[in-house]
């Protein structure tokens, strides 16, 4: 399960690179797309009780809402805007950002690994953002880093506050992501279906896939898993609109790869560890 979910992500930047319209004509349509088909789960599960389960979200959920929004946003933004090798590199110091956060805010320590780990993410991300010469790509750059940073807060939220209705904040967020902005100008047969597809892979696919099977792995494997999409969705790209990878990203790209494998792999280790017998 954590590995199709792992590939259904990684198409995010290939669906980007087919469609032909304006950046927020995706966002939006992307949202609705996923919001639709994540209503039938939530229908099923509540039942007459969706408008109660909605209005009774919190403050924190509320603000996780928010969070969700603009995740999301940023996610299609930042692909438009920039390679999709700078996005997925970005997006993958998200486990990292998110234990800094967690650091600072609960107070749960940071391994060794986990801190090497961190300068060698910087490292490579300073290399990836370095070779960004136009004014389009910094801003990709930019989206992407919030997108990350975005999901790592929402990772520190629901570590804090473990009732969280993830299901609900981000079916919410789709259509308040949709509502205001809905635009139909540019939105012919093949777009829409693309834009289905796409809400359907990352947000419905994906989500419910990695949620379900992440509950039966340890972490760190499915975490291990997750880092296949740092190849795969650049390959993708590149072998259907030969979006070629510069120089420079590729060496940050190793140097985050190889800092993200390092920490999971220390991680397993541990992990059998702390299972064999005294």
């Amino acid at each position: 399960m954590v590995v199709v979910a792992t590939l259904a992500w990684s198409f995010a930047g290939l669906l980007t690179r087919m469609l032909s319209v304006d950046v927020w004509t995706a966002v939006c349509w992307r949202a609705f797309a996923g919001g639709a088909m994540l209503l039938v789960p939530v229908l099923v599960r509540e039942r007459s009780n969706v408008l109660r389960s909605v209005l009774t979200l919190g403050s924190v959920g509320w603000i996780t809402v928010g969070l969700s929004v603009v995740a999301q946003a940023s996610t299609t933004a930042g692909l438009f805007l920039t390679s999709v090798a700078h996005v997925t590199v970005i997006y993958a110091t998200c486990p990292f950002l998110a234990a800094i956060l967690a650091w600072l805010w609960l107070g749960e320590t940071i391994s060794r690994s986990a801190l090497v780990a961190v300068v060698l993410s910087i490292v490579g991300i300073a290399i990836v953002v370095s070779g960004a010469t136009e004014t389009s790509s910094l801003l990709g750059d930019s989206v992407a880093f919030v997108m990350t940073l975005s999901f790592a807060l929402i990772i520190v939220m629901s570590k804090a506050n473990p009732t969280l209705r993830l299901l609900e904040i981000t079916l919410v967020s789709t259509f308040l992501i949709f509502l205001p902005f809905a635009r139909t100008e540019t939105l012919d047969l093949h777009n829409g279906v693309v834009l289905a597809i796409y809400g359907f892979n990352n947000m419905v696919l994906g989500f419910f896939l990695f949620i379900r099977g992440a509950r039966n792995i340890p972490a760190a494997t499915s975490g291990l898993i997750a880092t296949l999409e740092i190849v795969l969705s650049p390959l993708w790209v590149w072998l259907f609109f030969n979006e070629t990878i510069d120089a420079l990203t590729f060496i940050g790209g190793i140097i985050v790869v190889i800092a993200v494998l390092g920490h999971l792999i220390a991680s397993i280790g541990w992990e059998r560890s702390a299972r064999a017998p005294a």
